[in-house]
């Protein structure tokens, strides 16, 4: 019966990824990493984020904008300025997100990278084990921690360079200040879940990398990861080391 509770979800969220991907394609985010955090997403969050992406996932601040209406708003932008007039259009365009929301996307945006870290990280420990003073489990999480610190940075550094042009040394340095603190409560709500899955829930019970109830336990680690990083993300983003999304 478990098992086929886990074939479900697993199955969903691999479904829900393939739905989100085929509506990308005539939805396509103004940020172009956010098409790639969407479906890594639905992944693990099945039908929590299909309802995240059709709440806000597909809302006017993450819609490119048509060409004439951005032609139209420049020459009122244009007509204005002209006329003395006070222009009261916010410079951000997602200004008008409510905060919980631009929160949850920056916290989405992290975890996405630590996503496709785990799903690379097991399968390389499923068939080549890594070890670390004798602790395959040890040697694991650290090989995960590290991919998706590399990939973490990167998405982080690819969305900076979409919202400002600097150079690629100070891009990466911010990108790493803002993704570390993020990553890391993201992995440690991860390590947490998952720690209590061997050593509590299937001590005695082995648990094939290539089941589907590890891959349905992983789905529940990255929810517990996103409810770690979330606070997180509220800090830094009040804190004003990382961009609301």
């Amino acid at each position: 019966m478990f098992n086929l509770i886990a074939v479900f979800f697993v199955c969903s969220g691999i479904g829900i990824a393939v739905h989100i991907a085929y509506d990308l394609t005539s939805h396509k985010q103004s940020m172009k990493i956010m098409n790639i955090v969407w479906i890594l997403t639905a992944l693990w969050g099945s039908y929590l984020a299909l309802w995240a992406y059709n709440k806000f996932g597909q809302g006017k601040a993450n819609m490119d904008m048509p060409k004439n209406k951005d032609m139209d708003m420049k020459m009122d932008m244009s007509m204005g300025m002209k006329m003395g007039m006070k222009m009261d259009m916010p410079m951000d365009m997602n200004s008008s997100r409510p905060q919980w929301q631009s929160v949850t996307l920056s916290a989405l945006h992290c975890g996405a990278g630590c996503t496709l870290a785990d799903i690379i990280g097991e399968w390389i420990t499923h068939y080549i084990p890594v070890s670390i003073g004798g602790n395959a489990l040890l040697g694991n999480w650290v090989l995960d921690f590290i991919l998706a610190l590399i990939i973490g940075v990167y998405f982080q550094f690819y969305a900076i360079r979409e919202m400002e042009k600097i150079s690629v040394s100070k891009g990466l340095i911010r990108a790493f200040k803002a993704d570390f603190f993020s990553l890391t409560s993201w992995q440690i709500g991860m390590y947490g879940w998952m720690a209590i899955v061997y050593f509590v829930l299937f001590v005695n019970i082995p648990l094939p990398k290539d089941s589907w109830i590890f891959w349905f336990m992983m789905q529940i680690a990255m929810l517990f990861g996103f409810i770690c990083a979330y606070p997180m993300n509220a800090l830094l983003i009040k804190l004003g080391v990382k961009k609301g999304m």
